[in-house]
């Protein structure tokens, strides 16, 4: 290696004082120390984009990009705009999260290992009552050439191995080439994950480091919105065409995901007492009581979720109490 390859690091920041501290020093403390990390304040209203300055003064490796609000995905395009010519890959970090201090090295090394475009690794959900869940079930340091991308595209349709957060990767840059994340759209990670992974060579998973995902303890009661649904559909739709002229095989591996959506966001709906948010979540079961068939005859679907969505379809108030039994169960035994 004649040189130590570049890392751009690309933080979107909007009203996250009170955890941004954590997450920079996280980057800044990297062991691997070739960094260009570019952090974006998205319009932030409290004292986040101070913060940044003042970490840009004391580490010459910060940028700063202060702009109007634009969301997610206009921050790290606005960023990825900005990336040093000829910097050799690219990682994204939420302002409230934080990583592992060899995370990047232990991501680099399998980069280069495998002469890789991508490598991930494993995901710690972190819970306000420290609690945590990891997922346990990812093995280690698997890499995926191109004549066996047709097998973790399956993977990551089957939501095992590969996740649709782009957090938890780092990327040759090249890959970003005439692409950007959708703006004023949510979901932004799962309209890009899977064009970017149908352009890379090869694929290294579960690298043994972790990325933190700060999560709210009551995320099961977090608001509900028709954009975000509308918008997740989008990216599934797009994914689908994406796929249809790639990998036509996997179409109903892909074609699962719109049902399991639905439950995503049905999960959110029952739990609300709004009435529009009643009559919709209504108009959603029926749909899938309409699908139940194909549900229970998919089989990229974990009986776990069949059963879900049965209960959900014919007895929500049973479904509320179960579905927060489980979420206790998971946070106890770390899953």
């Amino acid at each position: 290696m004649n040189k130590e390859p570049l890392i751009n690091i690309i933080v979107p920041v909007y009203n996250t004082e009170k955890y941004i501290r954590k997450c920079l020093d996280s980057i800044v403390n990297q062991t691997y120390r070739n960094l260009e990390i570019i952090l974006v304040d998205d319009g932030s209203t409290d004292s986040s984009g101070d913060i940044c300055d003042e970490y840009a003064h004391k580490d010459a490796r910060i940028k700063v990009i202060h702009k109007e609000n634009g969301g997610v995905s206009s921050a790290r395009n606005a960023a990825l705009d900005l990336c040093t010519p000829g910097g050799d890959l690219v990682a994204f970090v939420d302002s409230d999260d934080w990583l592992e201090l060899n995370m990047y090295e232990t991501l680099l090394e399998q980069i280069y290992l495998y002469n890789a475009d991508i490598a991930t690794c494993k995901i710690s959900i972190e819970y306000s009552d420290n609690s945590r869940i990891v997922h346990k079930k990812i093995k280690s340091n698997i890499c995926f050439s191109v004549k066996d991308k047709e097998e973790l595209i399956k993977n990551f349709l089957n939501r095992e191995i590969y996740t649709s957060s782009s957090n938890d990767k780092l990327y040759n840059l090249k890959l970003f080439s005439g692409i950007r994340f959708p703006v004023n759209q949510f979901y932004e990670d799962n309209y890009l994950v899977l064009e970017i992974l149908l352009r890379a060579k090869k694929i290294v998973v579960g690298c043994d480091s972790c990325y933190h995902y700060r999560q709210n303890n009551n995320s099961i009661t977090r608001n509900f919105s028709r954009k975000k649904f509308r918008d997740a559909l989008k990216a599934i739709k797009h994914n689908l065409n994406l796929l249809k002229n790639t990998y036509p095989l996997l179409l109903k591996e892909a074609f699962a995901l719109r049902y399991l959506t639905y439950l995503s966001f049905l999960d959110l709906l029952v739990f609300s007492q709004q009435s529009d948010h009643i009559r919709l979540s209504d108009k959603i079961r029926m749909t899938l009581k309409g699908h139940l068939k194909h549900i229970i005859n998919s089989y990229n679907m974990t009986l776990q979720e069949k059963i879900a969505f049965i209960i959900v379809v014919y007895n929500t108030d049973l479904y509320k109490v179960l579905r927060k039994m489980q979420i206790r169960v998971l946070k106890r035994e770390g899953y």
